[in-house]
């Protein structure tokens, strides 16, 4: 039940984002080299470092919207823009970590955190993180409605993958990198980031 109450509540924050934006959709940032995405406060507690990811530094939590086919880019095998390890969001080792996953594709797709590791598997299907995984793992959430969260402990400290986990959609590109990091103060989210959701 919470993850549909969630799921409404992001999708109608995602809408009003868009609506705002003047966009009629999303785009990909031009310049395909790595950036930096400043943070900025949003409230007392609260940081936003972009419209993906937000933290509160006291209670060290982090939220991060993960869309899935946010835009065309690598055909639409892409979470928040990026694909093929071209994005990465970096936690502090030992922080709570919330994920509103959303499904914005005609196709199936789902999400789970790995182990770093070339080749991408086929399949994931083990997470690296115990937790760090949707529902319908294999056969993917709904197209265009479907959504899931994922609430998990960052540790162990590494260098992980955010794949999904439809059989082909992960060594076909679909994957952004997920560091849990012992030196980190905050989190950040880097690379080839969707702008306009």
């Amino acid at each position: 039940m919470h993850r549909l109450i969630a799921g409404t509540a992001l999708a109608a924050v995602a809408g009003t984002l868009v609506a705002a934006s003047g966009h009629g959709g999303p785009q990909v940032t031009a310049d395909p080299a790595p950036s930096v995405t400043q943070a900025t406060s949003r409230g007392p507690g609260d940081t936003k470092v972009n419209q993906f990811v937000s933290y509160n530094a006291a209670g060290k939590t982090v939220s991060i919207a993960l869309f899935a086919a946010i835009n065309s880019a690598q055909g639409g095998f892409n979470f928040n823009g990026g694909s093929s390890g071209n994005q990465t969001i970096t936690v502090p080792l030992g922080w709570k970590v919330h994920f509103d996953v959303r499904n914005d594709d005609a196709i199936p797709h789902s999400a789970i955190i790995i182990a770093d590791q070339t080749p991408v598997p086929n399949g994931p299907s083990t997470p690296a993180i115990p937790r760090a995984y949707t529902d319908h793992l294999s056969d993917g959430l709904a197209p265009q409605t479907g959504n899931d969260t994922m609430d998990f402990t960052a540790t162990p400290a590494g260098n992980y993958l955010i794949a999904c986990g439809v059989p082909g959609h992960a060594p076909s590109g679909m994957y952004i990198r997920f560091v849990v990091s012992a030196t980190a103060h905050v989190p950040s989210n880097t690379g080839t980031i969707a702008t306009g959701k």
